[in-house]
């Protein structure tokens, strides 16, 4: 059973770090940027934050479903101490990143963009767009670094013993 919640934890941080990944490098410069593929733009810059902010928002609910999985597999090895400062290091920015998007940056940017197009243009507003932009790409990282530091934890034959 440990073995098929270590392989759910890995996969879907591995596939959080990835979605994250197309969203920034490919979805959002393609629905801002249109011309780059259609010829043409497609989206006033306001309709495609507004279209980008939905495709966040239902991102989200991935990255709340990964920032439970850490909670638990990450918490049960630190229970049982066979967790590492490291991991319990990068599980707890991981999941500060994620809460600060899910539940600061999105809510704030889509709060400025039901006050209208003026709102979105505003220097607060590319503050905290900077910030959530920010908070994404430092995930990213985490994301990564938890991917790899974890699997190769579970791969070297102590833990793997230890977990059978």
């Amino acid at each position: 059973m440990l073995k098929l919640f270590a392989s759910l934890y890995l996969f879907l941080t591995a596939a959080s770090a990835i979605g994250v990944l197309i969203l920034g490098a490919a979805v959002a410069p393609i629905i801002f940027h249109s011309e780059t593929v259609a010829g043409v733009k497609l989206l006033a810059r306001y309709d495609a934050g507004l279209l980008m902010s939905e495709i966040f928002a239902r991102f989200n609910y991935i990255l709340l479903v990964t920032a439970a999985l850490i909670v638990a597999f990450e918490g049960f090895l630190a229970v049982n101490k066979k967790n590492t400062k490291v991991m319990i290091f990068f599980s707890a920015a991981n999941l500060i990143e994620i809460l600060l998007y899910v539940f600061y940056f999105t809510p704030k940017i889509l709060s400025y963009q039901a006050l209208g197009e003026a709102a979105t243009k505003t220097e607060e507003f590319g503050m905290v767009h900077k910030m959530a932009e920010m908070d994404f790409k430092f995930l990213l990282f985490t994301l990564i670094m938890s991917f790899f530091i974890r699997c190769s934890t579970l791969l070297s034959d102590k833990l793997a013993t230890e977990l059978k």
